[in-house]
């Protein structure tokens, strides 16, 4: 009987508990955590906007700081791999805030606020382990509440996220159009008077030159507009510095990206021509060269143009030559083994300008294929000048006779090697390197025409004739060949005389105002003739079998 009693006593004591439960549970817990939970999901967002803004602002857990040397180094994730391999890698400047550190930024917020999230769950677990009564205290308010508050927190922290992502999206779009406008333009600007500039040195033709920070003297090899700077740029150092080719040109100088070595004022920003001259040992080409510029520069200065020197060593070389001439003596021949520098001009006609390089090596470089590999300014030109000295045709000599004639041949110093074999080694080292020769123009010149006056040789030697006159002496092969493998070619008969006018026909200036011309670069009035008949020319195009059934 009293186990009886104590079983009806335990149920009923069961019974009141369970009823008190429940009665706390509808009357008191739920209505408390219908109040609660609103006001949790409240203040989890506005926890989780108080958590962004400390965190922006660096007073809890900072984003990492995107700086130049992250960027140099290539830190994946930071900034987007460049489309094209660059040997140097990205430039030491401060990224935009658009290309790197708004992404940082933007998940430094939604990180910091998930690992605060975190952090009330994991205290959450760590009171459930002390017992019963916190287990149920916690399953009863702390759970629901935080659940809550993670809830507005992680909706709050997602709307801050992507209205900042569509904001910073929307500044991005406005800051790119000037950006990729500069961009275009500059490029298109530099295309247009075909800009690349060759450097004088290592004879690299660079597309996009480098250029040294003012103050800690980096290079920065790539200024175009884009993801380190939009109309300016920051230096890792904290200069700025202008973005574009044109406006850095304007207030630095441009280094060679190869070499480093500074280029020419104007490269990269101006019409950029290479013309090399080639020919035997003692043709005529440096005295052609130096002759030709004297004409140059008193044609374009005749024409309300100008021709100056772009640095102090080409204006000594050359004023140097021209007395040597101006005194009847023979300029100084171009030392063997030793790689010319450029002889580089500045071409002003009306507001174009142009920088002219003549490239002068010595004539052992081509009687030898090995010789002139080296030479690379043959592969980045736009014409080329072949210079055949007459004296060292075997049947002009044939033809000259009497007691003067040695006397004769001893003044012109007759090249050592047949023009013929020059123009061979030449042309097949050009296209052993994959030059496209049939784009390009090539003048071949005949010099030394006033000796030559009066001889029997030069009875069919004149303007107009030229091509004929080498067909003649049998130089028909090299005509053909030449003709086959470049796009124009035109034949100049010319006197390396000082005081020669550039219209006239003989003019060492006609060779390379016609060059010039095809560069895209008019120098003058007609410059495309330079005062010669138009059948001295022949492009490639043209058939030669009937030329080569004439001469047999």
């Amino acid at each position: 009987m009293p186990l009886v009693i104590g079983l009806v006593f335990g149920l009923c004591a069961l019974y009141f508990a369970v009823w008190a439960a429940a009665a706390a549970l509808m009357w008191l817990i739920l209505p408390a955590l219908c109040i609660l939970v609103p006001w949790a999901v409240v203040a989890g967002a506005l926890m989780a906007a108080a958590i962004a803004l400390l965190t922006l602002t660096g007073h809890r857990e900072p984003p990492e700081t995107i700086t130049p040397d992250l960027v140099k180094a290539g830190r994946d994730g930071k900034l987007p791999k460049p489309r094209a391999a660059e040997p140097f890698g990205r430039d030491w400047a401060w990224p935009s805030y658009f290309s790197a550190q708004a992404k940082v930024d933007l998940a430094q917020v939604w990180r910091t606020n998930l690992r605060v999230l975190a952090q009330g769950w994991r205290w959450i677990r760590r009171i459930t382990a002390r017992g019963w009564p916190a287990r149920i205290a916690v399953l009863l308010f702390g759970a629901p509440v935080w659940l809550a508050a993670s809830t507005g927190a992680l909706a709050a922290t997602a709307a801050i996220v992507g209205t900042g992502g569509l904001v910073l999206f929307a500044l991005w779009v406005c800051w790119s159009i000037p950006v990729v406008v500069l961009r275009t333009g500059d490029q298109l600007l530099r295309k247009v008077r075909n800009a690349d500039a060759g450097c004088q040195a290592c004879y690299h033709v660079n597309t996009l030159p480098a250029f040294a920070c003012p103050v800690c003297e980096r290079l920065h090899w790539d200024v175009r507009p884009g993801r380190l700077g939009g109309l300016w740029r920051r230096c890792g150092c904290g200069t700025r510095l202008p973005t574009a080719v044109v406006r850095a040109a304007s207030q630095g100088t441009p280094r060679c990206r190869r070499c480093r070595e500074p280029l020419r004022d104007g490269a990269a920003v101006v019409s950029d021509i290479r013309l090399p001259v080639f020919g035997p040992v003692s043709a005529g080409k440096t005295r052609l060269v130096y002759t030709g510029l004297l004409a140059l520069r008193d044609g374009v200065a005749a024409d309300g143009g100008a021709l100056e020197f772009a640095d102090p060593e080409s204006r000594q070389t050359f004023d140097h030559a021209v007395a040597l001439i101006g005194a009847g003596g023979d300029t100084t021949k171009t030392p063997t083994g030793e790689l010319p520098h450029a002889i580089t001009a500045n071409l002003v006609n009306g507001r174009r300008r142009a920088l002219l390089h003549l490239f002068d090596a010595a004539g052992e470089y081509y009687a030898d294929r090995e010789d002139n590999t080296a030479l690379e300014f043959l592969d980045h030109a736009q014409g080329l000048v072949l210079v055949i000295d007459p004296f060292s045709v075997p049947r002009v000599r044939d033809q000259l006779s009497g007691g003067e004639s040695e006397k004769l041949i001893a003044m012109a110093s007759p090249a050592a090697e047949e023009p013929e074999r020059v123009y061979r080694v030449t042309s097949q080292r050009l296209r052993d390197y994959g030059v496209a020769t049939g784009k390009q123009r090539l003048a071949v010149v005949v010099v030394k025409t006033d000796l030559l006056a009066g001889s029997a040789p030069a009875r069919d030697l004149a303007p107009g004739r030229v091509r004929e006159w080498l067909v003649e002496a049998g130089l028909d092969n090299l005509v053909l060949s030449a003709e086959r493998d470049f796009g124009e070619v035109r034949y100049f008969a010319v006197a390396s005389l000082s005081g020669i006018q550039a219209g006239d026909p003989r003019s060492p200036a006609g060779p390379f105002g016609w060059l010039v011309s095809g560069a895209g670069f008019r120098l003058w009035s007609g410059s495309a003739s330079a005062g010669l008949p138009s059948h001295e020319g022949r492009t490639s195009q043209e058939p030669v079998e009937k030329e080569q059934e004439k001469t047999g």
